[in-house]
């Protein structure tokens, strides 16, 4: 009998673990991919047994995440707190507690929570988001700078750009010292993308109201010249170029729009402005320059320019001409 009842009990414990991987297995697919193909309806998961996957991640959390999506906000608070006992080291439902209080604005809540899924695994992305938006959210800037000397050796830029960004918005100012550690992540980093970095730098030094001005005007700019309104194009583009003068694609664009609007001395001051003072590499003001001298039957300085630009292997983004055929079009006939 005794035989008999441990065969039931273990014939019972391996039924459970194998229903258990089989839901698994889709928990782990949708929390990887971003997808719902759980369905908490159809679901027959007992998350007491086993309590952790074979990543360890609790199952409540991940069942959590399901309650959130259908807004049984309260019925995923108690998952989560309970996911906590099952797995307390491996932070993920502090991290997603902390974002949940965040948005009730329970800021001491998400505070607390936040702060021990960050020391929990400190080099983790969304652990750190969430304790530098509640530090933020109170303006600690003292408790922000001893958490980015926790993370900074790791090798991981987004530490360095998050913690730039959140003490940024704490201060409310430029600052020297933000903008020497933008200049040290291309040493740190060498796969850093240098366009971020600078857009970073830029908007640290303007201060956020005139950097987003700037970029709104540029956006305006745009969608009247997709409408073909040239004038109006060239309008905001001058005056995101009076808030920011160091965006080069302000200048190509207000180029483009201007070389539309026939006004080619002008196109061409700010096609050279941006080929020989920001010296871009993608040759994409090299191709419109060349494009503007050949329709003004300069053929000789119009080729010369698109074999700069074929050089550079442009390419347009939208149209995706080559460079390197309208060239042999044009220039080799």
């Amino acid at each position: 009998m005794i035989g008999m009842f441990l065969l039931i009990t273990f014939s019972i414990g391996s039924y459970k673990k194998l229903n258990s991987s089989h839901y698994q297995s889709i928990l782990l697919y949708d929390f990887n991919n971003g997808t719902d193909f759980f369905k908490l309806e159809d679901s027959k998961l007992d998350d007491n047994f086993p309590t952790l996957t074979a990543t360890s991640l609790p199952l409540k959390y991940l069942k959590a995440r399901y309650y959130l999506k259908i807004d049984s906000i309260e019925t995923a608070k108690k998952l989560l707190y309970k996911s906590i006992d099952d797995n307390p080291y491996i932070a993920a439902p502090q991290a997603l507690l902390a974002n949940l209080y965040l948005t009730e604005n329970e800021i001491d809540s998400a505070l607390f929570y936040s702060k021990e899924a960050f020391y929990s695994l400190s080099n983790n992305n969304r652990h750190r988001d969430v304790y530098f938006r509640a530090l933020k959210e109170i303006n600690d800037s003292i408790s922000l700078d001893s958490a980015f000397v926790k993370i900074k050796d790791y090798n991981n830029e987004n530490h360095w750009y998050d913690y730039i960004l959140t003490r940024n918005d704490i201060n409310q100012k430029p600052s020297k010292y933000l903008l020497n550690l933008l200049d040290e992540i291309p040493a740190r980093f060498p796969q850093t993308d240098t366009l971020k970095k600078n857009s970073i730098k830029r908007f640290i030094e303007l201060g956020s109201g005139r950097y987003t001005s700037a970029l709104a005007n540029s956006e305006l700019g745009r969608n009247e010249f997709e409408k073909n309104n040239f004038s109006e194009a060239v309008r905001f583009y001058e005056i995101a170029i009076s808030l920011d003068d160091k965006q080069h694609v302000y200048f190509e664009n207000a180029a483009i729009s201007y070389d539309n609007l026939e006004n080619y001395s002008k196109a061409e001051e700010y096609f050279n402005k941006v080929i020989y003072d920001f010296k871009t590499i993608d040759g994409k003001s090299e191709f419109y320059k060349g494009l503007m001298f050949i329709k003004n039957n300069n053929i000789t300085s119009g080729c010369d320019y698109l074999a700069r630009s074929t050089r550079k292997n442009y390419v347009g983004a939208a149209s995706g001409l080559r460079a390197e055929n309208v060239y042999n079009q044009l220039c080799k006939n």
